[in-house]
């Protein structure tokens, strides 16, 4: 079975976990604030809305590639911080421009690409960042650990966003979310992980640097099923958040404390779901558990949206339960996906592959959006959300088919193989 040891001993990796933490934490506030504040403080509408959730999407696009270039070139530490204080600043002065009276959707949609563009940077940095931090033997439980966290603040940060934008305004929802990325940026400062440079060798151009990554991605049986289940669940998940929110704070009334219990339902869910994922993975093997889990996650949103077409109790404990479940497919399948990914992928090539990866996986979160504003502004909000949760339905079918079902031990996977 899957060799397994404690990351939690190692002193550098518990300050990249509480600097994910802090940053988590107003990441998951401002999820929710930043479309209260679009919706109710400037009265966007959904088309404005899709925009707002597109600009910070779409450097996910624009910029994941050349940035993944970046990161296999350059230490990734100082990436990270730079990226986290950047984006605290910047929402800092969203906040004060909100509180004067002086914030426009434009101005909005502007703070929210370079937000992104920010946010892409840190991720291709922590993905190849950790590898770094911990041993191999030591990954799996390091990713399980960050998942299972990011579980807890998905239900803290959603229900405590909730009740802050309800009771303090979404303005001062997003100071925190700032403050949350400053408090990261400063932790990260204190880690110490020696960082090895790449030969200073001429270097190929970035063009073809590009080739080598999309081509392991490319090559990979395993990595191109994760892609593809990843693009699929993200596009129309996407879909079904943007019509939520409309159906939630507009069509049915509910207000915001209602529709952070709803998001918040996928991170009680996720957290059970973490708590079991090695458990499972020991009794059933790595691949199976994996695919179960993936197979639950994805279509249990279905069920909830269907069920979600007129204002009622019923139909918000449907949908909340249907998200929960959702949330424990997630949880048991998350850190096992990453740790594939990071052990699948030679380390001087993690940046770039992970940059294909998210290329084609959050890429399409921003599609989801644009399509998202345009299915409910022509269907209505709860016949988008129905669309949208067909496709993150469907979305195991790659995994299913590929050899990741027969897989007994994370160890089979070789970094490089590409027939694997």
């Amino acid at each position: 079975m899957t060799t397994v040891t404690s990351a939690w001993r190692v002193p550098a990796f518990r300050r990249v976990w509480g600097a994910g933490a802090f940053s988590g934490l107003g990441a998951e506030i401002g999820e929710l604030a930043v479309p209260v504040l679009a919706v109710v403080t400037l009265g966007a509408s959904a088309s404005e809305l899709s925009f707002v959730r597109a600009a910070l999407l779409t450097p996910y696009l624009v910029l994941t590639l050349a940035l993944g270039v970046l990161v296999d070139r350059v230490r990734r530490r100082p990436l990270m911080i730079g990226a986290d204080l950047a984006r605290g600043l910047l929402l800092v002065a969203v906040c004060a421009l909100a509180v004067s009276g002086r914030l426009t959707v434009p101005m909005l949609v502007v703070a929210a690409a370079l937000i992104g563009s920010l946010t892409v940077l840190y991720t291709l940095a922590d993905f190849s960042f950790l590898p770094l931090v911990v041993e191999d033997s030591a990954l799996i439980d390091a990713n399980a650990r960050i998942t299972a966290t990011q579980s807890v603040i998905g239900v803290a940060g959603s229900g405590a966003g909730g009740l802050l934008v309800q009771a303090l305004t979404a303005p001062i929802a997003i100071a925190l979310n700032a403050l949350g990325y400053l408090l990261s940026g400063a932790l990260l400062a204190h880690v110490r992980v020696p960082e090895p440079r790449r030969p200073s060798a001429p270097r190929d151009s970035a063009l073809a640097e590009l080739k080598v990554g999309l081509a392991a991605l490319s090559q990979h049986r395993i990595l191109r099923a994760l892609v593809a289940e990843a693009g699929l669940w993200n596009f129309g998940n996407e879909i079904v958040l943007l019509a939520l929110t409309v159906l939630v704070l507009q069509t049915f009334g509910w207000g915001p404390v209602v529709l952070g219990t709803v998001i918040m339902a996928v991170g009680v869910g996720a957290a059970i779901g973490s708590a079991l994922s090695q458990r499972l993975t020991l009794r059933f093997g790595y691949g199976r558990s994996l695919v179960v889990a993936m197979l639950v996650g994805n279509t249990a949103p279905l069920a909830g949206v269907v069920g979600a077409r007129e204002p009622s109790w019923p139909a918000l404990a449907g949908l909340t339960v249907a998200f929960v479940a959702s949330g424990v497919g997630i949880g048991v399948a998350n850190s096992q996906a990453v740790s594939l990914r990071q052990l699948a992928v030679a380390p001087e090539l993690r940046g770039r592959v992970n940059a294909t990866y998210r290329l084609a996986s959050w890429g399409s979160l921003s599609l989801g959006a644009l399509v998202g504003g345009v299915l409910v502004t022509s269907l209505g909000p709860w016949l988008a959300a129905v669309i949208g949760a067909l496709p993150m339905a469907l979305a195991s079918l790659p995994v299913v088919a590929s050899p990741v079902r027969r897989m007994r031990r994370i160890e089979e996977v070789v970094p490089g193989e590409a027939g694997c």
